[in-house]
């Protein structure tokens, strides 16, 4: 996913963090790149998922969510081009779980809305430098996360980089692995 315009606070070879306010506060031409960016990015993880509509676009990203670009090192963020080569979008989520005990409980936990790899770049360590930088960043452990409709490679790819196998789906198509209520 490449623009031919370059936009300032892309990471070359690494991972920037982006809220919709920082999205909207771009000069045009930079709002113009990271959007197209973007859109082009959640068509194509709604593809890769067998959804009817993107999940992930500029216009669809809320105040309390983050959206995590990975870019590989031929993005110039002056001048440019941009390339982008991953997504993470996270952000709170009020739940309703079936704990593996028995019994619902209420929660709002940050939850990973969509994570997508561009297919070339899939097997080359991306999803992972992508997925660390957001752990890293926000303090957070995979356990404690919610996850909205997991592909089956993201299932795949938790139990291979974080060893989370075990999980109850529940109702709402969200997954929280059973290592979360051992973390209480």
């Amino acid at each position: 996913m490449q623009h031919p315009r370059g936009v300032a606070g892309l990471t070359p070879g690494g991972v920037s963090v982006w809220t919709r306010d920082a999205i909207v506060r771009l000069p045009p031409d930079e709002y113009r790149a990271i959007s197209a960016l973007i859109d082009e990015a959640g068509a194509r993880s709604a593809r890769a998922q067998g959804l009817p509509a993107p999940i992930t676009s500029t216009d669809r990203l809320l105040e309390d969510q983050r959206l995590y670009l990975a870019c590989s090192d031929a993005t110039r963020p002056r001048g440019g081009p941009s390339v982008l080569v991953g997504i993470l979008k996270v952000g709170p989520k009020r739940l309703f779980v079936a704990k593996p005990s028995g019994g619902m409980e209420e929660m709002e936990p940050c939850c990973v809305l969509d994570f997508y790899v561009h297919e070339s770049s899939q097997r080359g360590g991306w999803g992972s430098l992508l997925f660390d930088a957001f752990l890293q960043r926000e303090d957070r452990h995979p356990a404690r996360l919610a996850y909205d409709r997991p592909s089956p490679k993201l299932v795949a790819f938790m139990a291979k980089h974080h060893n989370l196998r075990a999980f109850a789906k529940q109702n709402n198509n969200f997954v929280v692995f059973d290592e979360y209520w051992s973390e209480e």
